[in-house]
């Protein structure tokens, strides 16, 4: 039976569940509909907008095509074909419209015939260079037709560019325009909303983006599948991430080139008005549900205060007080006539009382050896009732399955997992359950436990349809007070997954042995193959080299009289060139040596290291006033042979670039980034461009030309030494003012 409710508390649930109820549903269909308005008009302004860039830049396209066939035809006016001559027209062309920094024309082999335009001078095209493995001079000689290149920067501009190329004359002319003109058509979407355009190629690189600093990156856009569809040719509206931000974007390929036009609107910014109403409906919610309550708070409280009063004399009467009557009860009839019905129950009650009187005296004591009786059978009753059900909870709670059986192996008892393992099998014998047979098993180990009273564990294989299941059955004996064994019970486990996975894995495991044998030896064999190699090349290449350096030297010191200034200049050319040839070679050995070596951990002082590599620059160069800041007892675990080529190697280059910078200073240091010890190498030498900092540990890659020596592997040697260590290595730079190594040791 249910707790009873007072009248008061009912009718205030009643009227603030009616008044909330349609409220809440009111707002909540309101808010889905204007989050659906709002939705749709975003994703047809996405649409409309992208539709508005693909017209914009369908009819700028049109500008480059027609000026670079302009410019095909005025070339092939001219006649018999003259470098000058056809750079003097097309750089005059492109005075009245500078759309193309510069234009190249190609032969039918890809070499560039004539480079013109303002940012294509002479020198910064060599008649040598060869486009023929250009993927846009390909694909125009191919297709025959006009054809834009992914964007890439230009080394001269040092900006985000793109070409266009069109055939002329069995080879290819070349237009390279700024992409600053695609940006233009897309900076008007920009909105204070976050609402934007932009354009992406079918490599997924940026085009045009009203920030332009992002033009040419590719990771951020090639990721999302949305734009990637978009590239195969499906246009719609999505919500995806871009960066750390959720956008509603607008796909829309373009057909001519494979662009991809991608309009989006930032969700937080564009939601926000509807956010704000949200809060304003839920507000004005809470307000006009405070104000109805307090109103039937008041309302009932009069109602129900003559329902009070009557409550308050029916109690006088169960005590067996005096009913005091009122003159005016309640403004109300029909609780006036309950009153008038309750006077007249309550003296038709003082009667009965009086005769009933006698016999509670009677049945006085008859009743309380009943009670006694009544009491003692259900606190029994109570306690069978508890105990049953926490045996029920306990077998229902239990993953594994459980049956009991008596003496006779008859299952008196399943649970529910049990039934779910084997079937149901109440009242039949339990080796119909596991191997279907009429007789007990073999190996039964309730048997067993009948036998020794102990506890005893076996493994069961049983079909279900036609998979073999694995079943651990422990089984224990069921003993009575007296303890008497007068049956069994069996807990029962599926290891099926079990035991397929260490089937499986013991098979891996032999595979992966077999296969580290083998590997093994095959990395031995190749390692001996590359040691033999190094050597080899020492060798071979060191004595051609000792005499064209020793035969050079001997025509330059005894036939020296009998040379002209530039024959002993070529003579010194090659004796140097030697020299950089041996320096190459020991480089490439040390590099081999490198990745070949083990690796023998221990305690390095790498301050000691540093002072000891800057002594002896010092020493060799006594002239240069450096100055030198080493930390002390910086300490770090690795290898102290390849530590110290690490530092060799950056203390080398640092006092090398600031050869020519009064006064120079280099620094080692260590400083603690993110809980882990960073090593660095500073100084304020030459630096370099950071946008080649991609370069920098390519092996023959040199970011300075011939006025700092150099074989270009020593970067490349530190870094393998670090990635062998476990850490990793970068740099930071500005050009002119010093560049700054940083490097970790796992």
């Amino acid at each position: 039976m249910k707790k009873p409710m007072r009248i008061r508390k009912a009718l205030v649930a009643s009227v603030s569940f009616f008044t909330l109820v349609p409220m809440l549903i009111a707002m909540a269909v309101s808010v889905v509909l204007f989050h659906m308005e709002t939705s749709s008009r975003i994703r047809s302004e996405n649409m409309r907008v992208a539709q508005t860039v693909s017209s914009a830049v369908e009819l700028f396209l049109v500008r480059p095509l027609v000026m670079l066939k302009h410019v095909r035809d005025v070339a092939e006016g001219i006649g018999r074909f003259e470098e000058k001559r056809v750079e003097g027209v097309v750089n005059s062309v492109l005075e009245d419209d500078p759309l193309f920094e510069s234009v190249l024309f190609l032969g039918e082999n890809g070499e560039l015939m004539v480079a013109a335009g303002p940012m294509a001078m002479a020198h910064d095209h060599p008649h040598r260079q060869n486009y023929s493995s250009s993927e846009l001079f390909r694909l125009v000689r191919q297709e025959g037709r006009a054809f834009w290149s992914e964007p890439y920067v230009s080394l001269r501009s040092g900006e985000s560019v793109i070409s266009l190329a069109l055939p002329w004359k069995g080879g290819v002319i070349m237009g390279i325009m700024n992409l600053s003109y695609f940006c233009k058509l897309v900076e008007p979407t920009r909105a204070s909303s976050g609402a934007y355009a932009f354009i992406v190629s079918p490599a997924g690189r940026l085009i045009a983006h009203p920030d332009r600093t992002l033009l040419g990156e590719k990771e951020a856009f090639i990721s999302i599948p949305q734009i990637i569809a978009g590239l195969h040719g499906t246009s719609g509206t999505y919500s995806f991430n871009l960066g750390e931000r959720s956008v509603i974007g607008s796909v829309l390929p373009f057909a001519s080139n494979g662009w991809v036009i991608v309009s989006v609107h930032d969700k937080e910014m564009a939601f926000a008005p509807l956010q704000k109403l949200e809060r304003l409906l839920a507000l004005l919610t809470l307000l006009v549900l405070l104000t109805a309550m307090a109103l039937v708070y008041r309302r009932i409280g009069k109602i129900t205060a003559p329902f009070l009063a009557l409550t308050e004399s029916s109690r006088q009467l169960a005590a067996g007080e005096d009913v005091r009557e009122r003159l005016e009860f309640s403004a109300y009839l029909e609780i006036h006539d309950l009153y008038d019905n309750f006077q007249s129950m309550a003296t038709a009650v003082r009667s009965r009382e009086r005769e009933l009187q006698d016999r509670n005296e009677e049945l006085a004591v008859a009743e309380e050896e009943l009670r006694h009786q009544v009491d003692e059978y259900l606190r029994t009753q109570e306690e069978l009732r508890s105990e049953k059900k926490k045996l029920e909870s306990i077998l229902a709670c239990m993953g594994e399955g459980l049956s009991i059986q008596d003496r006779n192996l008859k299952v008196m008892l399943q649970n529910n997992a049990h039934r779910e393992m084997v079937g149901d099998f109440t009242g039949r014998s339990c080796y119909e359950m596991y191997d279907r047979s009429d007789e007990p098993c073999v190996n039964c180990p309730v048997l067993a436990a009948f036998k020794d009273g102990a506890t005893h564990v076996v493994l069961h294989q049983v079909m279900k349809g036609e998979t073999i299941h694995y079943l651990e059955v422990t089984a224990s004996p069921l003993k009575d007070s007296s303890g008497e064994i007068v049956g069994g019970i069996e807990i029962v486990r599926d290891v099926t997954g079990r035991i397929v996975s260490e089937k499986e894995i013991l098979r891996l495991n032999q595979e992966l042995e077999a296969r580290v044998i083998q590997r093994t030896s095959e990395l031995e064999a190749a390692n001996r193959e590359l040691e033999s190699f190094s050597y080899s090349v020492s060798h071979d290449l060191r004595a051609p080299l000792r005499h064209i350096s020793s035969f050079s030297s001997i025509l330059s010191s005894e036939h020296g009289d009998r040379l002209s200034g530039e024959a002993k200049h070529l003579l010194g050319r090659i004796v140097a060139g030697c020299e950089k040839m041996g320096r190459l070679i020991d480089d490439l050995l040390e590099l081999s040596y490198v990745s070949r070596h083990g690796l023998k951990r221990g305690e390095v002082d790498l301050s000691r290291i540093a002072r000891r590599i800057l002594t002896s620059l010092q020493e060799i160069s006594p002239e240069r006033g450096v100055e030198v800041e080493i930390d002390e007892g910086i300490v770090a675990k690795g290898d102290e042979r390849l530590l110290e080529i690490v530092m060799t190697n950056l203390l080398d280059n640092a006092w090398k670039y600031t050869s020519r910078k009064e006064g120079a200073l280099i620094r080692f240091g260590m400083q603690m980034i993110a809980g882990k010890p960073v090593f660095y190498v500073r100084d304020n030498g030459a630096g370099f461009d950071k946008s080649y900092s991609d370069k920098l540990f390519v092996p023959f890659s040199r970011l300075h030309g011939q006025e700092f020596e150099g074989t270009g592997i020593g970067l490349a040697i530190v870094q393998r030494v670090i990635h062998r260590h476990g850490g990793k290595i970068w740099a930071d730079s500005v050009e002119g003012e010093g560049a700054t190594f940083y490097f970790t040791l796992g």
